[in-house]
């Protein structure tokens, strides 16, 4: 599905898919649009299925993790274990490397008046399983697509969703299809079978199967994503360079989703994405310090894609890409992320996100 001001392009050397922008003030105007999911009803009879056991509510034993503080750990010092594939070549000193990379660094144009935009994204976060465990830190309403609410939930007690053929139980009560698990509070949590997610969650039941869907905004997802494709303690500067990698790779694909109901997964097969259990202090600031930033190619966002190493980047990207053990390195080095930015995807410029009025 794809929006209908949203055009597709492919360029090389930098990128097999883009999405389309309006430069302006130095920065990006990308238009959205609405999402809407219809469900049609039929008259046909369906055959009588047996009904499923009724699986016993569990406690949620998982406690609802404490959200860190951005920065607040970004002094740990990076490992020493890590190497790039195929190492950089040393130059005589980091003083030297820094000055010499000087030029190569991409430029920031002047931030907006505007502050960046919230943008919202979809990601599966179950497929295709018969039921899920899912909760709340705080008090959270289940409701329909018509927004009437379905049920409550209270704090740390947990609900098993089940799938029935074309419809949903929740415990012992039957469901629409399509439901949305809202919490109340805006610090709110969702738990879905092991994780908690910020947002809500969408559940959709079909064919005797659920899909969990967390709805969130795109800075909020990417405190995550850092952290589930870096480690946390590595350099800032490196951080730095995987959330704006990781903000425009998503933007890519929320122009061209994986699916009607979702942009994108959460394994590596898009972006790797594990909810508030890989946030700390330093992915935060990662992404803070870089809110609405992206990799740009001709007045459009670039797919910018990477991979654990050099040797992982030339056997699936053909070479084009940021391998993140090498912007690991850099960082170590003393490069800030637009010089590692600039290294791993030449011809390519930074802009500020906007959305057009």
């Amino acid at each position: 599905m794809f929006c209908p001001q949203s055009k597709i392009f492919g360029f090389s050397p930098i990128s097999r898919a883009v999405l389309l922008l309006t430069i302006s003030l130095g920065g990006l105007i990308v238009s959205g649009c609405d999402r809407q999911i219809t469900v049609q009803s039929t008259s046909r009879v369906q055959p009588v299925r047996p009904s499923p056991p009724v699986i016993p509510a569990p406690e949620l034993t998982t406690l609802v993790p404490t959200q860190p503080t951005p920065g607040s750990d970004i002094q740990r010092p990076a490992p020493t274990k890590t190497k790039p594939a195929v190492p950089f070549s040393k130059p005589t000193s980091q003083a030297s490397s820094y000055q010499a990379t000087q030029a190569e660094a991409l430029a920031l144009p002047p931030k907006p008046d505007q502050d960046s935009p919230r943008v919202p994204i979809r990601v599966a976060i179950a497929q295709q399983s018969p039921y899920l465990v899912i909760g709340s830190s705080t008090p959270a309403t289940v409701v329909d697509q018509q927004g009437q609410a379905v049920k409550q939930l209270v704090p740390s007690a947990a609900e098993n969703f089940m799938a029935q053929g074309g419809q949903l139980r929740i415990g012992a009560q039957s469901a629409p299809n399509v439901v949305w698990i809202k919490p109340e509070s805006a610090t709110g949590l969702v738990y879905v079978s092991g994780r908690w997610y910020r947002g809500a969650v969408q559940v959709v039941a079909n064919n005797g199967k659920l899909t969990g869907v967390n709805h969130l905004d795109m800075e909020s997802y990417l405190y995550s994503v850092v952290g589930s494709e870096m480690p946390a303690s590595w350099p800032l500067e490196a951080l730095k360079s995987q959330a704006i990698a990781a903000r425009s790779y998503a933007l890519a694909h929320i122009a061209r989703p994986a699916n009607p109901l979702f942009d994108l997964g959460d394994t590596q097969r898009w972006q790797a994405y594990k909810g508030i259990e890989t946030e700390t202090g330093s992915t935060l600031a990662a992404v803070e310090e870089t809110a609405g930033i992206v990799l740009s190619h001709n007045g459009a966002v670039v797919e910018s894609l990477y991979a654990a190493s050099d040797q992982i980047v030339r056997e699936v990207h053909k070479g084009f890409g940021m391998s993140q053990n090498g912007a690991n390195q850099l960082a170590q080095r003393q490069y800030n992320y637009q010089q590692i930015l600039a290294h791993f995807y030449p011809g390519t410029r930074l802009a500020w996100l906007q959305f057009s009025s």
